[in-house]
């Protein structure tokens, strides 16, 4: 039909390729590659896998950190109707063994970074996967009777169009598995048409184009990197890659922005406060756009980010939602309020994305829209064309969470009388304590904003210890505080702080001075923080225990 083409993000490149051919595709330790480049290695790498015999509908895994080879395995893969597979490399052996055998992988591309952590010979054990192909591991004996991933490139001619393939835009692209791994997994389905459109949305809200610097500190593992792959090679950007060691080193990161004067970077909040935190000449922030998600930003360093120049865009989003699925967008008349206030408006998760359309809801019960009231508690449920059509061979979980044409996120939320929406807390997380006039359900995130007001904090977070758990009749409201080392804060200091912040029933009774566990992408492992309450406090006699593996500090910490 003349009129129809299915949607895939890999015409991007085959487009670029031919506009851009000259210009930096991407910037990496050993050196510059131009789209011509990185079109014809993605083709290369395309024919490889079809020479593997790689066939429509199959899956590729790829066990990687961010490098170039990742965003062209973004563009091989689904060019031959292959699903990419990322895996999070930092699990643990057991558990990336068995997402590889649950999503049949037929192919693994591999650093060889990782060939110390995941032995590669028993992976052929596993009854779908057939060959590995290993990154940088040409010199090393070692890898004898591996595929060598350059070795295979320079072995191909690059004609393989990566746009001729895709039968249907609602084919699966990739999967991508969830944060739990224990029991079922959970593997989201990603098709071709959300992955373009969600890519175009996304090159619209954070102001990327072809004079676009991006840095990559996010890692690509993550939701296909929030689809920014796809992004910056949609609008003939210039992609950043450093070593790795150099992104764990904020001040070396700092200096990155500066010597290859980077436009945009995305990550965590804990990333970007270390990047605000770090030592040195902050001018090349100035005019930088800064993309967030995964957890709010405290209102703190919003303003800090400020008055550093930078322009920090605040979306929310999951796995579910092909990443970004709401932005905090901006109103002008922000601008005349105080700079606490107006950070504490940006805080907020907003107002769907442009690709996301109309598909966002807040609901009761009931599945009635909560009201505008800016205190009325449903949960957020979406719909629309970069949703999930499910999860891979989990047909329980599926009919539980996409069900009635809407996809049920767990997550609860207000929204404000202006219409932009708060994320109060996750469904399972919501705390539950008795009042003098009955039981009240508590946001341990509107605990946390409080606590992050205070000058001294720069993080927490919060969880209850029920009655069943606790051994008494009342629930026990826990503080996890990272604070400024700089100045001493006490107790009495946070105990007075929350009285005139917060009502009696909602102030936490004890408080950790800690660094908070979190996972690689940036969320706070609750679970682990109610374990560490559990063993380290004495609650019978609300003392404290000594033990604790998240370099508690004993002479600090304390309870009411």
């Amino acid at each position: 039909m003349h009129s129809y083409v299915p949607l895939s993000p890999t015409t991007f490149l085959e487009r670029s390729g031919q506009a851009f051919p000259n210009r930096s595709a991407i910037v990496y330790p050993d050196g510059i590659m131009t789209y011509a480049e990185l079109l014809h290695r993605s083709r290369c790498l395309a024919q490889v896998l079809k020479r593997l015999q790689v066939g429509y509908g199959d899956r590729v895994a790829l066990l990687t950190e961010n490098n170039r080879q990742t965003i062209e395995a973004h563009f091989s893969i689904p060019a031959i109707g292959a699903a990419i597979v990322m895996l999070n490399p930092w699990l643990a052996v057991q558990d990336i063994v068995s997402l590889l055998d649950y999503c049949e992988a037929k192919v693994l591309i591999v650093d060889a970074s990782f060939s110390k952590k995941i032995l590669l010979n028993p992976l052929f054990a596993l009854s779908n996967l057939q060959q590995v192909i290993v990154i940088d591991g040409a010199a090393n004996p070692i890898y004898s009777g591996f595929l060598d991933y350059e070795t295979c490139l320079a072995g191909e001619n690059g004609d393989f169009r990566l746009d001729q393939t895709v039968i249907s835009e609602l084919d699966t692209l990739a999967i991508n598995f969830t944060s739990g791994t224990t029991g079922h997994p959970k593997g989201v389905i990603c098709n071709h048409r959300g992955a373009y459109l969600n890519a175009l949305g996304q090159a619209l809200m954070i102001g990327l184009n072809r004079a676009s610097k991006y840095l990559w500190l996010l890692p690509m593992f993550h939701v296909n990197g929030w689809g920014h792959m796809w992004v910056n090679v949609a609008v003939g950007a210039t992609q950043v890659i450093l070593p790795s060691h150099q992104i764990r080193d904020s001040s070396a990161v700092c200096q990155a922005v500066s010597q290859y004067q980077i436009t945009h970077l995305s990550g965590a909040p804990r990333l970007v406060r270390s990047l605000a935190s770090a030592a040195g000449d902050k001018e090349a922030f100035r005019g930088l756009t800064i993309t967030t998600g995964g957890a709010a930003p405290a209102p703190t360093l919003i303003q800090q980010l400020d008055e550093m120049g930078v322009k920090l865009i605040h979306q929310y989003g999951l796995n579910e939602t092909f990443g970004p699925y709401t932005v905090c967008e901006e109103q002008e008349d922000w601008q005349a309020l105080p700079p606490s206030n107006r950070a504490l408006k940006r805080a907020r998760q907003g107002v769907a994305t442009i690709h996301a359309g109309t598909g966002l809801r807040v609901v009761d019960v009931s599945k009635q829209d909560v009201p505008w009231d800016g205190s009325t508690l449903g949960e957020v449920i979406v719909a629309g064309n970069t949703v999930a059509p499910g999860y891979y061979k989990n047909p329980e979980a599926t009919e539980k969470a996409f069900r009635d044409g809407w996809f049920h996120t767990g997550d609860m939320a207000i929204i404000h009388p202006d219409g932009y929406l708060e994320i109060r807390d996750r469904l399972k997380d919501l705390i539950y304590v008795e009042t003098n006039y009955g039981w009240e359900n508590i946001s341990s995130i509107e605990i946390e904003n409080v606590l992050c007001r205070h000058e001294q904090v720069r993080e927490a977070a919060v969880i209850g210890i029920s009655p069943e758990e606790l051994g008494k009749n009342r629930t026990l409201l826990v503080a996890f505080v990272e604070a400024d080392e700089s100045q001493a804060l006490t107790k009495e200091d946070l105990r007075h702080f929350c009285e005139s912040q917060l009502a009696s029933y909602k102030q936490p009774q004890m408080f950790f001075f800690t660094n908070l566990p979190k996972t690689a992408t940036g969320k706070v492992r609750k679970n682990l923080l109610v374990k560490e309450a559990l063993s380290s406090i004495d609650l019978g006699l609300g003392g404290v225990l000594s033990s604790c593996p998240f370099h508690l500090k004993p002479d600090v910490l304390v309870s009411v």
